[in-house]
């Protein structure tokens, strides 16, 4: 069985497939292929054991070795996770590997603690953003690079840190890309988020406004998936042609993902 539904026109489908071959990747390829296309993929109540999410995610890829051997604790309580405190920065759009030369390939999540309210995940299409730019955009932003850096996302969530908060943050690489990302496919995606620290080149005030009406462009209903999880829900997003994140819970929740994450194979240009 291998059965897709298109959740909405531009973003997000769900597939139903059968155990079995969901984690020895008989429909592996399929899965791939669909992914670029829909950027975000549901597979409802799978209940994957650790071993199964890895299982299945080096069918489609090369596991980066995270937490438990690829397998992250995705937590707010700090006995949980040793990144509890960075997760809040999760509640605000963002792709993984940012401030990395080469972005992770794909991300994924199996739900195993819900929280009582809120907690959903949000996904957006950057690809079908930018193909529906304007033209006017597209030249406005073709050669535009940014600066990614954790302290930029940091900073929604502790706007006045100390010396020594603000010290940490920048022991972490930051990175310069391109605003618009020319894909080895032909196709182009808006490389955005919450680590987006300046417009080089431009004055703060320009820049500034450049990446606020990009975002806002891209955020926009028809390009988001909003994903309402059910404990053992698995989700699956390119993380090179979207940006996710969560939508607000409660910092106390007992709300728990394991993740895991795909090294990227395609540097930006």
């Amino acid at each position: 069985m291998f059965e897709v539904t298109n959740l909405s026109p531009k973003v997000g489908s769900e597939v139903r497939i059968d155990r079995a071959s969901f984690v020895n990747g008989t429909h592996a390829r399929e899965i791939e292929r669909l992914l670029v296309e829909r950027s975000a993929l549901v597979f409802r109540e799978m209940f994957l054991t650790d071993e199964e999410q890895r299982q299945f995610a080096s069918t489609i890829g090369e596991i980066t070795l995270q937490g438990e051997e690829g397998v992250s604790k995705i937590s707010m309580d700090p006995a949980v996770s040793l990144f509890a405190d960075y997760t809040r920065g999760a509640f605000y759009w963002h792709i993984d590997g940012a401030n990395d030369p080469t972005p992770a390939k794909a991300t994924m999540l199996t739900a195993k603690v819900l929280a009582d309210e809120g907690g959903d995940t949000l996904i957006c299409n950057t690809y079908a953003a930018y193909d529906d730019l304007p033209e006017a955009d597209k030249q406005a932003i073709e050669g535009v690079k940014v600066r990614h850096a954790l302290e930029a996302s940091q900073r929604l969530v502790n706007n006045q840190p100390t010396v020594a908060e603000l010290t940490r943050w920048r022991t972490r690489p930051s990175r310069t890309h391109p605003l618009a990302w020319h894909h080895h496919s032909g196709r182009t995606s808006l490389l955005l988020g919450a680590t987006a620290l300046y417009a080089e080149g431009m004055s703060r005030e320009d820049g500034d406004m450049l990446l606020c009406r990009m975002q806002e462009w891209a955020t926009q209903e028809d390009y988001v998936y909003r994903h309402k999880w059910k404990v053992g829900d698995f989700l699956l997003w390119d993380n090179t042609g979207t940006m996710h994140r969560a939508d607000w819970y409660s910092l106390d929740s007992d709300r728990l993902m394991h993740r895991t994450t795909l090294e990227g194979e395609e540097p930006v240009r």
